[in-house]
């Protein structure tokens, strides 16, 4: 087992098909075949079962997915540090939830400026909007990946959009709705919906398109368990594509047309210098000039 395998098998439960991780990945279908296969072998249980619709993570793969992540930033956080140490590099700690597109975006830095990122990987059960924006307060990291919260702009705090995520429904497989490979606002009139708490750009167009509908959507605190139990009561929760991810053991349909989930980094105002220095540097293709705000 290596770190490459655990990167291609967590890339691969998120995409969920061999023939689109060929191109993402840049590795021909069959040799990835060959990772994840020698991958199972090795540990002894099947990660996916293969169907007519693309990989499903078994039990064993989705509770794996979980800890492989996890495990897989932090040996990266080590391999990072090292290299600083050796090249004298600036440490730069960054909170993030997942792997997400940035991920890239960070590696880019990572090899071509004077800065190590430093993974801080969030998670648990009690992170909040508040706690998460506080870790930046407290300066315990320089930069958070977050979505354009309102919160962000009420505590003094600095937000630069470097990618474009989109909205998703998660639910049941048994649910109503399950065999749609898209769902359109309208159809979810008579459901139970909720989303995130935050007042960001995706949620505040969830809601416009619920008071034209009248869509019964809540907002209720996040966390993988306030999505696990909604979902299992045969509610709806509309989560981001990339955090989508962590709940392959449910369906997840993409809303069209699609709602734009904004992410990129909160940071203190006295890190600006530093960010500035990272764009330069990155010169990120995801980055669609978006203005300062």
């Amino acid at each position: 087992m290596n770190d490459i395998q655990i990167k291609h098998f967590i890339a691969l439960a998120k995409i969920g098909s061999f023939s689109k991780a060929e191109d993402i990945l840049n590795i021909t279908k069959t040799a990835l075949k060959k990772q994840i296969d020698t991958l199972e072998s090795e540990l002894g249980f099947s990660l996916f079962t293969r169907t007519p619709k693309g990989l499903q993570l078994t039990d064993c793969g989705s509770h794996f997915l979980k800890k492989a992540n996890e495990l897989y930033l932090e040996f990266n956080a080590l391999v990072r540090e090292c290299r600083s140490l050796a090249l004298n590099q600036k440490k730069i700690r960054i909170g993030i939830y997942t792997l997400s597109n940035m991920m890239n975006w960070y590696s880019n830095i990572d090899a071509n400026s004077r800065f190590s990122i430093e993974y801080i990987y969030l998670s648990g059960s009690n992170l909040t909007h508040e706690r998460n924006l506080q870790l930046v307060k407290d300066k315990k990291i320089d930069f958070l990946e977050y979505e354009d919260n309102r919160l962000i702009f009420d505590e003094k705090l600095l937000f630069k959009k470097i990618d474009t995520d989109y909205l998703c429904c998660i639910m049941q497989a048994n649910h109503a709705l399950a065999c749609n490979t898209a769902i359109r606002p309208e159809e979810l009139a008579g459901y139970q919906l909720y989303c995130w708490t935050a007042d960001s750009s995706a949620t505040r167009t969830l809601y416009d398109y619920a008071r034209k509908l009248n869509l019964n959507l809540q907002s209720i605190e996040y966390s993988e368990n306030t999505v696990i139990n909604t979902c299992r009561s045969g509610g709806i929760y509309i989560l981001s594509h990339t955090l989508s991810g962590l709940f392959r053991t449910f369906k997840i349909i993409p809303v069209v047309p699609e709602i734009p989930y904004y992410r990129g980094l909160v940071y203190l105002p006295e890190n600006e210098a530093v960010l500035k220095e990272m764009l330069k540097t990155a010169e990120p293709k995801s980055q669609r000039n978006f203005p300062d705000t």
